[in-house]
């Protein structure tokens, strides 16, 4: 076996970009915790010469100082080399080396709102010798097995690799005027960008020169990486599967005798809100916030769809955002295989985007479960808006029962209402902030320019995220529950009885629901459709199909909006993955 050190050489050379701070809007501002801050973005974006920083803020309540070192470690407004107050500032980066900025307002630098930027010199070309970024490579020979090469790049964020220089880092080290490896196939296969922050793994067939015996022979190029590139999707179940549940049933039962055993001979404890029919009052105004961010994003998407096509299948529920359909033969609507699979497109709506899943609204949460012969009586609203209105939001067109005083339990399932008559009228309370309507189809434009559409995008994303992280808290109090063999959602302690489940083989079950414990996925469906890499490159292909990623349909309607993709949906899309030109070379890749 050999072993060989070398380092990773470092050049760059770009045109002056104008750089937006944070990556979008309104980024300039107290963090919401110390692992959001904006140094994490600048230590994963690259900064040249002539590159020009971008903020936008709110002039009214902020401003951007530019510092010493001294001053931004201890946080100093008093002697700022440069000061903005104007909501829209822009400073070029002349110098190569650290910038350092910190917030004008009293306090905030201090929780955070601060940023430093290192600038990359055009000259710069580290030595072999005093590169920092150490690159291993094994010859390892085993007996009737094709030798094998092991890469292992470890890179650290302040010195991004390129690339380009392994060519003659290589030939420097291991064959001396002789070319070992092309460098083509790294750029052919898109991997620059996994190449920073971590260590990446990925196989190429190479050409080798280095004869080590008598024939020649291919080596692999391996190199590993601590952040995946590719993430398959979560199982989607046909009509014939059972969901599992979420815990499976045996540490169910099991923690539930560790808590007879753990509360026997003890006193009972009141029971918390909401089991005891109170509203969890710090709660409420994320409620408010959930029901306003799902208004929000159904407003943005009717806009959006104005200016990105998605494009719907006539025969089957399948979509696809893009200028034109895909060519996958996955139909299986009707007639399909007369059509060999084939969708025929057509135009979709906000339906086909955003899963209509409604759920029946509970006057009482704790009251009655529904029977069979009340399906058609009681109303049936989208589930996250009754999931809000559980949490706290009063709408007035779905009443609810709200008690003052804890319910009190007489029985394992009974209960009686405490006696409220002595408490004063409630006074009717404004609620923490305004709720939202949607908007009327003939008040829907599209963008008007094309950085409205990027603001549009960005606000829809945000909108999206929000939406479902607070749901995923509410549903940690409020109890939501799913079929395990069709889509029906129940917002509430215990599913209903109403016998309407369709799903395979229902017959056996009287139509009756198999209610198990939902997730966040099941109130709030994401809708999975394939990622276009380049909506105004060439078409996708049937062939390479394996190598194309997936994101939920809003995700990719703002990412072809121009929006950044947030870090979590980067490996399913399989952003860093490179997409063969052919599929002569699809054939190539181990």
């Amino acid at each position: 076996m050999k072993k060989v050190w070398s380092q990773l050489t470092h050049s760059s050379c770009s045109n002056g970009r104008e750089i937006l701070v944070g990556g979008k809007s309104n980024t300039w501002k107290v963090p919401e915790s110390r692992d959001e801050t904006l140094n994490q973005w600048s230590e994963r974006t690259r900064f040249k010469i002539g590159d020009s920083l971008l903020w936008k803020y709110n002039a009214e309540n902020d401003s951007v100082l530019q510092v010493r070192q001294k001053d931004y470690e201890r946080c100093d407004r008093s002697e700022p080399i440069r000061g903005y107050k104007d909501g829209h500032t822009n400073i070029e980066l002349k110098r190569s080396g650290p910038f350092y900025f910190i917030s004008g307002e009293e306090g905030h630098c201090e929780r955070g709102e601060k940023l430093r930027v290192v600038v990359l010199s055009p000259n710069h070309k580290r030595s072999v010798v005093d590169a920092p970024a150490p690159l291993a490579i094994f010859f390892v020979s085993e007996t009737e097995r094709p030798l094998s090469l092991f890469l292992i790049l470890h890179l650290q964020w302040f010195n991004p690799a390129i690339v380009d220089d392994v060519d003659n880092v290589l030939r420097y080290f291991l064959v001396p005027r002789r070319q070992f490896l092309n460098p083509n196939p790294f750029s052919r296969f898109g991997f620059y960008p996994s190449l920073q922050g971590s260590s990446i793994e990925f196989r190429l067939q190479l050409n080798s020169t280095v004869v080590l015996s008598k024939e020649r022979r291919s080596l692999p190029l391996v190199v590993r990486s601590d952040r995946p590139q590719n993430e398959d999707l979560p199982k989607q179940y046909t009509r014939r599967e059972k969901k599992p549940f979420p815990v499976p049933i045996v540490d169910l039962r099991r923690a539930a005798r560790e808590r007879v055993k753990n509360n026997k001979d003890k006193p009972k404890r009141p029971l918390p809100p909401p089991k005891n029919g109170m509203v969890v009052k710090s709660l409420v105004p994320l409620a408010y916030k959930v029901y306003n961010a799902r208004i929000r994003l159904i407003n943005n998407l009717h806009r959006l769809m104005k200016v990105v096509r998605v494009n719907a299948c006539g025969w089957c529920n399948e979509i696809h955002v893009g200028p034109y359909g895909h060519p996958f033969k996955s139909c299986k609507g009707p007639n399909a295989s007369q059509r060999k699979g084939l969708h025929e497109w057509t135009n979709s709506v906000i339906e086909d985007v955003i899963v209509p899943l409604e759920a029946y609204h509970l006057y009482d949460r704790l009251g009655k479960r529904i029977r069979h012969d009340e399906r058609f009586s009681i109303p049936r609203v989208p589930a996250v808006v009754e999931l809000c209105i559980q949490g706290g939001v009063e709408i007035l067109e779905f009443p609810t029962k709200r008690r003052r005083k804890p319910i009190i339990r007489i029985g394992k399932s009974e209960f009686v209402d405490a006696d409220e008559t002595e408490l004063p009228d409630p006074e009717p309370q404004p609620p923490p902030v305004p709720l939202l309507t949607e908007l009327p189809v003939s008040e829907i434009t599209p963008p008007s320019s094309e950085e409205e559409t990027v603001s549009l995008a960005e606000e829809t994303l945000q909108a999206w995220e929000e939406m479902r992280a607070g749901a995923k808290k509410l549903m940690r109090m409020y109890r939501v529950r799913v079929c395990g063999y069709c889509p029906e959602v129940h917002v509430g302690p215990t599913g209903h009885k109403a016998q309407n489940c369709g799903a395979f083989k229902h017959q056996q079950r009287n139509g009756q629901h198999g209610w198990q414990s939902a997730v966040l996925d099941d109130l709030i469906p994401p809708r999975y459709v394939w990622h276009v890499p380049d909506v105004n490159g060439p078409p996708m292909q049937r062939e390479l199909r394996s190598f194309y990623g997936q994101a939920p349909a809003v995700v990719e309607i703002c990412a072809q909006a121009g929006a950044v993709v947030p870090e979590h949906y980067r490996a399913t899309m399989r952003l860093e993955v490179g997409i063969p030109s052919s599929v002569k070379e699809a054939e190539m890749v181990v």
